[in-house]
């Protein structure tokens, strides 16, 4: 493993603000819950479909993923480290290491995330005299989260690059998400199902009318993903010397 990859790695796996990125695995879906449609009607539903709407949630990962990624990039140019690590290795490994390094940290955290979350969605589900079903759809939200973090880390890498500022990065792949898109996905889901939040609903299979089907929403992340990695190069080609 390239030494810059290492470095990466062990920046993921470090210090107490990786603690607090960690929690935002259950915190998001958990503010979700709260704030979201009531689910009162949860006692009205078998425990399959009951189980597709609360374990469903942690497909929030994706942009607990965006803003690891953003965060990875944002802070050394908050700390102005950035130079250093220019000059040490190539700007080339230091993209693709941050990259990777971002997206193994994102997967882990979705796995560690996932499996809390099952155990708040059997509480939650036991509430409302449901219970938690582990079955291909369980799987399958699973699979799809993988996906989400995976491509969610690409995007908020990229968009480290491009916008450098921590705030203002932070502002793009948490507010906007939260504020603006997660909104949409309940009211205009036709329209959200192009923009991320959407897409990593519809890749875990999200029982929202109007979301493409799994594949569907794959390929628009990965459109996304390549997307704003092709905008990273040029600007960052454009701004380093």
């Amino acid at each position: 493993m390239p030494d810059v990859l290492k470095s990466e790695l062990l920046r993921s796996f470090s210090g107490f603000a990786m603690l607090g990125v960690a929690s935002f695995a259950i915190l998001i879906p958990s503010l979700m819950l709260t704030v979201g449609p009531p689910v009162d009607g949860l006692r009205q539903l078998d425990d399959g479909p009951a189980t597709r709407i609360v374990f469903g949630l942690i497909a929030s990962i994706g942009v607990v993923a965006m803003y690891l990624g953003s965060y990875a990039v944002s802070r050394e140019h908050y700390y102005r480290s950035m130079p250093r690590s220019l000059v040490i290795t190539s700007l080339r490994r230091v993209f693709l290491s941050k990259l990777v390094a971002s997206a193994i940290t994102s997967v882990l955290l979705c796995l560690l995330g996932a499996a809390i979350w099952a155990v708040v969605t059997g509480v939650v589900l036991a509430f409302h005299g449901r219970q938690l079903q582990v079955d291909g759809a369980f799987w399958a939200i699973l699979l799809g989260s993988l996906f989400a973090a995976t491509s969610g880390a690409a995007i908020g890498v990229s968009l480290g690059w491009v916008v450098r500022n921590y705030y203002a990065v932070s502002g793009v792949v948490l507010l906007i998400p939260l504020m603006i898109e997660l909104p949409l996905l309940f009211t205009v889901p036709q329209l959200e199902r192009f923009l991320p939040v959407g897409a990593f609903a519809g890749v875990t299979g999200a029982p929202i009318d109007g979301l493409l089907p799994w594949w569907g929403s794959a390929l628009v992340l990965a459109g996304w993903a390549v997307a704003t990695a092709v905008l990273a190069v040029v600007t960052v080609r454009r701004r380093e010397p």
